[in-house]
């Protein structure tokens, strides 16, 4: 399944700039000790917070991002466009006053999380690297796209450690399920993740998982897993804890497991899409809008393995 997957990822790239992602914010309530209320505020189309231990998220309208300061000075994750990087770097500035920025870091190539470094650079320093997966290289590279500064610092599937007395950053790459491209980042001291796209808040898939190869996302998500955190913050949906990524993974088994018991029924795609129900899971964000579409793409995924035997 991992050349479709490959196969597909050009195309779900260039579809997802066509249709904006309406993941809408989660009705999270700030739990204590979990990270701290925004001097933004959550009603406004930014907001910055304290997640852990010198470690803040930032939101624009209905993408996250991360940045950690560090000895050596912040590393800012996924800086998400132009227009979000311009108030990205005012929260950069008010968390960490006298910043220097030591990093950028670009989570995959998907343009809606990787534009606006410009803007970062044109504040903090031209020469300021941008650290991404050799996959991500290739694949800006071919996009050529002026608003994507391609990375100054490529990383293989063996990963990255951001050495740091207090705040080291390891960069994982965990799979090929969402682009062959992704990397999280892993903060040991803190104890916490960030995820992006493959493992969302309680949310449905994106639409009918356009190029997903799902058994392997539930194995990235089995891989966050295996990690030392107790935080997880994602590139959609306010942060949580290994709670989170658990019913993550039941989700995706149990539409899989549905998916191919009407495989096996020789059921259609529709018929599929009309008799599939996960009760459990209509409070979570996007059921109503995409659930169907999730079924609908599991059950081609389910048959096309059906098909070839496996």
């Amino acid at each position: 399944m991992k050349n479709r997957k490959q196969k597909n990822g050009l195309l779900y790239g260039k579809y997802i700039r066509l249709v904006m992602l309406a993941i809408f914010l989660l009705p999270v309530s700030l739990s204590s000790g979990l990270y701290a209320k925004s001097e933004k505020g959550s009603n406004g189309p930014s907001e910055w917070f304290k997640v852990a231990k010198n470690t803040y998220v930032f939101r624009y309208k209905f993408h996250f991002t991360l940045f950690v300061a560090t000895d050596k000075g912040v590393v800012a994750f996924d800086p998400l466009s132009n227009e979000a990087a311009e108030l990205y770097v005012k929260a950069i500035r008010a968390a960490v006053p006298d910043v220097k920025l030591r990093a950028i870091v670009y989570t995959h190539w998907h343009t809606d999380h990787s534009t606006g470094a410009k803007v970062l650079r044109r504040e903090f320093g031209n020469n300021v690297p941008i650290i991404g997966h050799e996959n991500t290289y290739k694949t800006l590279k071919e996009e050529d796209n002026a608003d994507v500064p391609l990375p100054t610092k490529t990383v293989t599937n063996s990963g990255l450690m951001l050495k740091d007395t207090n705040n080291p950053i390891e960069l994982k790459y965990l799979g090929y399920a969402h682009t062959n491209s992704m990397l999280i980042a892993f903060l040991p001291k803190q104890k916490l993740v960030f995820a992006v796209d493959f493992v969302n808040h309680d949310s449905m898939g994106w639409r009918d998982l356009p190029g997903v190869d799902i058994d392997e996302l539930i194995l990235m998500q089995k891989r966050v897993m295996a990690l030392d955190f107790n935080t997880i913050t994602f590139g959609h949906g306010r942060p949580g804890g290994r709670e989170v990524v658990v019913r993550q993974i039941a989700y995706y088994q149990a539409l899989l497991n549905e998916a191919k018991k009407a495989v096996s029924k020789k059921l259609s795609e529709d018929q599929a899409a009309k008799s599939i129900v996960l009760n459990k899971y209509k409070n979570w964000e996007n059921y109503d809008n995409w659930f169907t579409l999730n079924v609908r793409g599991a059950y081609r995924f389910e048959k096309e393995k059906s098909d070839k035997g496996k």
